[in-house]
């Protein structure tokens, strides 16, 4: 297929100029350095979700042949500073800060640092370790007792009369959808190598964000950021996951000043849903009301996002949700459910992502009891101002984008009625359509959107 022109937005197309060394092996990630006396390291994650450490048995994994040491809360403890989040003028992803004392606030929790001559003594090592807890029962999810639930510090949008407005609606939909965790899977693994010399520290480390690794670090580890030099030639996979300073940095760069050598930590792929940032999983009410042509009159948004106890960060909130579409009457809210969990944090595609699903799917309910094709409904709710301030918007093309969207799929042709569109044993949707009961023809289709 030939590429398009570029739009009027856009500037003409550009070689990768780090294509050639990715694609034949040649560029380095944080993970492929090795600085000359390498040790490894490997983490100990927590296999309770809230409680405390009481003790640990080392005897087993200190017998392992090249093992060096375990760092603990009681060898870590103070050593590493507290630092702030991103969202809060700082550096970090979360506070939630491992071996800085005995407690557990979520399940994956790093509770030592082994390291060894090898990767693999280190991970036996690791295996071996025994640690016993006092476990406390956790509250984990929306619905589990225990867990708090506060404002998410952002604006709520709110307009008008919604309540007035969406009672006189000619049509209205009441629905409420949840959507999942989701994690950063990159292909390069999250890893750390830290080695000193004298009072200057290296980090190799695959990161977005390296003037921010390097500031963070300082603020730890109590040094000047003019002795930190992060190298980060290339990253493989981000998504975000890699924009803030996580907290096993510090513990890499403290172990290599106590063994006196390069220590070099490569996480799994497991350890990596519980020591990085995700999307937290959100809950969201969508109150809409209509005229009988398909204007907006009413739209409420209600939304709640899981955090961690000590983080409240939120995803994004109803900011863009309750602007995207005209309408005089609007009320939402956004409540932060602080749970046994590790922090979220940023992820791939806007933050708005969320909110903007619920919204759409509402959309699509709303034109599904008004009889009305689901583009066309947007299409009359298109506006040029935004209805909360009432302020103009500086460019705005979702119009162009669903007319260019329509005539490429062909949307004239589509027939919105269940289970009228085919093509050999599959049904075909098209867009939004009611779930669809069993049938004849084939059990349990798919359908290609």
């Amino acid at each position: 297929m030939a590429i398009s022109a570029p739009k009027s937005l856009c500037g003409p197309p550009t070689a990768r100029i780090d294509g050639r060394e990715k694609v034949t092996g040649e560029a380095r990630y944080g993970s492929d350095f090795a600085p000359g006396g390498l040790a490894w390291a490997f983490l100990k994650t927590s296999a309770i979700a809230r409680g405390r450490i009481v003790g640990f048995d080392q005897r087993a994994a200190r017998a392992v042949p090249g093992f060096l040491a375990i760092l603990t809360y009681r060898d870590i403890g103070a050593l590493v500073s507290p630092g702030k989040m991103m969202t809060d003028e700082g550096y970090m992803g979360s506070t939630i800060q491992p071996l800085r004392d005995e407690k557990i606030l979520h399940a994956g929790q790093i509770v030592a640092v082994v390291v060894a001559e090898s990767f693999e003594a280190a991970r036996e090592a690791s295996r071996l370790l025994l640690v016993r807890y006092e476990t406390e029962r956790p509250s984990a999810s929306f619905d589990d007792a225990g867990v708090t639930v506060g404002s998410n510090g952002k604006e709520d949008p709110r307009v008008g009369d919604f309540g007035g407005a969406f009672a006189w609606a000619a049509a209205r939909i009441d629905v409420q959808y949840e959507t999942a965790t989701q994690h950063h899977n990159p292909i390069e693994l999250f890893s750390s190598i830290a080695a000193w010399e004298g009072g200057s520290l290296t980090i190799w480390e695959s990161s977005q964000n390296v003037w921010g690794a390097k500031n963070g670090l300082a603020q730890q580890l109590n040094m000047s950021a003019d002795d930190i030099r992060v190298v980060s030639p290339f990253v493989g996979g981000a998504f975000g996951s890699r924009g803030s300073l996580t907290q096993r940095t510090a513990l890499i760069a403290v172990a290599a000043r106590k063994l006196g050598r390069p220590v070099k930590l490569v996480a799994t792929r497991d350890q990596g849903f519980t020591i990085a940032t995700y999307r937290a999983e959100t809950r969201h009410h969508i109150q809409l009301g209509a005229t009988a042509d398909g204007k907006l009159s009413a739209l409420r948004h209600e939304g709640w996002e899981i955090s961690s106890r000590p983080d409240a960060y939120s995803v994004s909130g109803t900011d863009a949700s309750t602007r995207l579409y005209a309408c005089p009457n609007v009320d939402s809210k956004v409540s932060i459910v602080r749970a046994d969990r590790n922090t979220p944090g940023f992820m791939r595609s806007p933050p708005e992502t969320p909110y903007l699903f619920a919204l759409e799917c509402g959309m699509d309910e709303l034109a599904y009891a008004l009889n009305m094709d689901p583009v066309q409904l947007r299409l009359i709710n298109d506006t040029a101002i935004e209805p909360i301030k009432g302020l103009p918007y500086s460019s705005r093309h979702l119009r162009e984008c669903f007319e260019a969207a329509s005539a490429t799929f062909g949307w004239s042709r589509r027939t919105p009625a269940p289970r009228s569109m085919s093509d050999g044993d599959w049904w075909v949707g098209w867009g939004p359509q009611p779930p669809c009961t069993r049938h004849k023809r084939r059990p349990q289709p798919r359908a290609c959107v």
